[in-house]
């Protein structure tokens, strides 16, 4: 049984608990050791034990508002490559996966879907140019204990105007965390529109809805 209101019920005991020790990350070290013991049982743990939908449903969202999959697509927190999978099963031809764990993305590259993998960290200035992608995507990492909305910047930095940015954030975040008002500031700003927001679920065994699928386009 979960031991916190931020893992949804019903799920089993080692799922939970792997989840919640993401949600209580606060530095690189226990970042990098977490992600390097449940590299290899992170799918199962996420699919059959969690019933994890944000890959599907943020991809779906991006495909629907793109007409040319040939574009080049960035998989921003790749992981193990769920969302990769779910945008090539779309059509995507041409995807890039960047993530903080070596060995998620030594996952990753076992899928045989990606063309370029980045191992990046979100929190600093990426080494990638300007306008280098067509749109992006990124399922899992604006949640508890992850990444902050400081790299929203340079993650549309990176997006070729005209071009979308599909995401999610959990909703325990998206206030507390400023990620509402960040996105607010670039609008403002002038840096991107937004083109629809929706409510969403992160898991099959969410009982309400936990996570806002949002869809940015660069200006």
């Amino acid at each position: 049984m979960a031991s916190s209101s931020r893992i949804p019920p019903n799920v089993d005991s080692k799922s939970a608990r792997l989840l919640e020790r993401a949600y209580k990350l606060s530095n690189d070290t226990d970042t990098r050791e977490l992600y390097r013991d449940w590299a290899e049982t992170y799918d199962r743990t996420m699919l059959e034990g969690l019933g994890y939908l944000s890959p599907r449903l943020v991809s779906r969202l991006l495909a629907d508002h793109v007409r040319d999959k040939t574009i080049k697509v960035l998989d921003v927190g790749a992981g193990t490559g769920l969302a990769g999978l779910e945008l090539a099963g779309l059509g995507f031809t041409s995807i890039d996966a960047i993530d903080y764990s070596a060995d998620m993305l030594a996952e990753a590259a076992q899928r045989n879907i990606y063309e370029n993998l980045i191992e990046g960290d979100l929190t600093r200035p990426l080494d990638i140019g300007d306008a280098a992608y067509g749109a992006a995507v990124c399922t899992g990492t604006f949640t508890h204990g992850h990444v902050g909305p400081s790299c929203l910047a340079e993650l549309f930095r990176i997006i070729a105007p005209g071009g979308l940015f599909a995401f999610s954030i959990n909703t325990g975040v998206w206030t507390q965390a400023g990620f509402k008002d960040e996105l607010h500031r670039l609008e403002k700003a002038g840096t991107v529109r937004l083109v629809t927001r929706q409510a969403g679920v992160n898991y099959e065994t969410s009982s309400t809805s936990d996570s806002w699928l949002n869809l940015y386009e660069r200006q």
